[in-house]
Protein backbone atom coordinates (compact mmCIF):
# COMPACT_ATOMS: atom_id res chain seq x y z
CA UNK A 1 0.00 0.00 0.00
CA UNK A 2 2.91 2.38 0.86
CA UNK A 3 4.16 1.99 -2.64
CA UNK A 4 0.94 2.98 -4.24
CA UNK A 5 0.72 6.04 -1.86
CA UNK A 6 4.51 6.78 -3.09
CA UNK A 7 3.71 7.06 -6.65
CA UNK A 8 -0.18 8.48 -6.20
CA UNK A 9 2.00 11.65 -3.83
CA UNK A 10 4.73 11.69 -6.90
CA UNK A 11 1.54 11.64 -9.68
CA UNK A 12 0.51 14.48 -7.82
CA UNK A 13 3.53 16.35 -7.38
CA UNK A 14 4.11 15.73 -11.20
CA UNK A 15 0.98 17.11 -12.04
CA UNK A 16 1.26 20.35 -9.85
CA UNK A 17 4.26 21.12 -11.35
CA UNK A 18 2.50 20.99 -14.93
CA UNK A 19 -0.19 23.41 -13.61
CA UNK A 20 2.17 25.37 -12.19
CA UNK A 21 4.43 26.04 -15.51
CA UNK A 22 0.90 26.14 -17.11
CA UNK A 23 -0.16 29.21 -14.92
CA UNK A 24 3.42 30.54 -15.34
CA UNK A 25 3.17 30.20 -18.87
CA UNK A 26 0.08 32.17 -18.72
CA UNK A 27 1.29 35.13 -16.70
CA UNK A 28 4.21 35.21 -19.44
CA UNK A 29 1.74 35.31 -22.09
CA UNK A 30 -0.48 38.13 -20.56
CA UNK A 31 2.86 40.56 -19.97
CA UNK A 32 4.06 39.66 -23.95
CA UNK A 33 0.90 40.80 -25.20
CA UNK A 34 1.41 44.24 -23.97
CA UNK A 35 3.00 46.32 -26.10
CA UNK A 36 5.16 48.37 -23.59
CA UNK A 37 6.63 47.17 -20.44
CA UNK A 38 7.83 49.01 -17.05
CA UNK A 39 11.01 48.18 -15.63
CA UNK A 40 9.33 46.37 -13.11
CA UNK A 41 7.46 44.30 -15.65
CA UNK A 42 10.18 43.43 -17.55
CA UNK A 43 11.45 42.47 -14.14
CA UNK A 44 8.47 40.20 -13.64
CA UNK A 45 8.82 38.60 -16.35
CA UNK A 46 12.82 37.32 -16.38
CA UNK A 47 11.68 36.35 -13.19
CA UNK A 48 9.01 34.07 -14.32
CA UNK A 49 10.74 32.74 -16.92
CA UNK A 50 13.67 31.64 -14.28
CA UNK A 51 10.03 30.23 -12.33
CA UNK A 52 8.72 28.25 -15.33
CA UNK A 53 12.86 26.76 -16.28
CA UNK A 54 13.35 25.82 -12.54
CA UNK A 55 9.88 23.83 -12.88
CA UNK A 56 10.48 22.28 -15.98
CA UNK A 57 14.12 20.98 -14.41
CA UNK A 58 12.17 19.89 -11.32
CA UNK A 59 9.46 18.08 -13.38
CA UNK A 60 12.20 16.57 -15.55
CA UNK A 61 13.92 15.15 -12.52
CA UNK A 62 10.37 13.67 -10.87
CA UNK A 63 10.05 11.82 -14.62
CA UNK A 64 13.52 10.35 -14.77
CA UNK A 65 13.10 9.52 -11.00
CA UNK A 66 10.02 7.78 -10.67
CA UNK A 67 9.18 6.71 -14.67
CA UNK A 68 5.91 8.47 -16.63
CA UNK A 69 3.69 8.07 -13.20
Amino acid sequence: MAMNDDHSDLRSRIQQLKDDRQALKAQLLELRDRPYLTVEEQIEVRTLQKMKLMKKDSLAMLLSVGGHA
